[in-house]
């Protein structure tokens, strides 16, 4: 029989300042628990120690049997008994209600939307964490494809399909080789020069990419926090970037067909100005290249 689990996060100010939302906060904490409703089939709500939050989801594991889990970040909520119990020891029952104290009634989804948020008017500032490159030449990200040579090679040159040349072509318009990563299902995020086999794994199935990867890996290349980051993808690849790069453009939103995707990256790769989903993006004007 597993032992009895004490939490050990003890919160003591006697001013009840409040502490910065955030995922630090919840591993500081160190406990979660999932929101009323949403537990055993026998009743109660699932409490562990939380062992990674994703952008999505979070695993935790339940001392009082021993299971590890992962659920929705939407349905679970930082442990807020701490907070709770140093307010009413001052007189306060309404801590939420408090100033700076709203994120008590946030799940964990909000906490990572406000890490995001945080991440993007840091790099709007210009104090993201240091990347490789200038700010005046983007990084851009394309699809992987289907259609493959049928041998190991450069990961720039592994892809053969219309589509992926398309792409390859408009961020070759807007930015430097160095700067241009493509996602692989299977290997997440490549540089042109990353010799790779061919293989056969379509993105969403079992032992793709996932965003956390994505997150690690950008990290790994020194891109987490580049604040001009420019997505030529379709509607699911577009959605797993911006979980890395939320403030990211992605000039193909709004589109409805794959022919509309391939008249805007065309144009793109001409150097015009598009429009897509309320984005225009002037291609000289704002990522002029010398080098072209």
């Amino acid at each position: 029989m597993p032992p009895n689990f004490r939490p050990t996060y003890d919160y003591d100010d006697p001013d009840l300042t409040p502490p910065s939302p955030g995922v630090d906060l919840i591993m500081q904490v160190g406990l979660v628990e999932s929101l009323p409703g949403i537990g055993p089939a026998t009743g109660g709500q699932y409490i562990g120690i939380p062992r990674a939050i994703g952008p999505l989801h979070t695993r935790l594991w339940r001392p009082h049997d021993q299971v590890e889990m992962t659920l929705p970040n939407t349905d679970l909520q930082l442990w807020h008994a701490p907070f709770h119990v140093a307010g009413h020891s001052h007189g306060e029952f309404k801590l939420s209600e408090r100033r700076g104290w709203h994120w008590l009634r946030w799940t964990v989804a909000d906490h990572v939307t406000h890490d995001l948020r945080q991440l993007r008017t840091e790099a709007d500032l210009g104090v993201t964490p240091v990347y490789s490159e200038t700010a005046s030449d983007p990084l851009v990200i394309v699809p992987c494809g289907a259609a493959k040579a049928p041998f190991p090679c450069p990961a720039g040159e592994l892809y053969t399909g219309s589509y992926h040349r398309l792409t390859r072509r408009a961020a070759d318009a807007l930015t430097s080789s160095d700067n241009i990563r493509i996602i692989s299902a299977l290997h997440g995020l490549l540089p042109l020069d990353q010799v790779i086999a061919p293989y056969d794994l379509r993105f969403g199935r079992p032992g793709s990419v996932t965003a956390e990867q994505l997150q690690e890996q950008a990290d790994q290349q020194g891109l987490l926090g580049h604040p001009n980051v420019v997505i030529l993808a379709g509607r699911d690849y577009t959605r797993l970037t911006q979980q890395v790069w939320p403030h990211a453009r992605a000039p193909l939103t709004g589109t409805r067909s794959i022919g509309e995707q391939q008249h805007r990256l065309a144009r793109i790769a001409a150097g015009e100005p598009i429009s897509g989903g309320g984005l225009v993006i002037p291609i000289g004007a704002i990522w002029p290249r010398d080098d072209r």
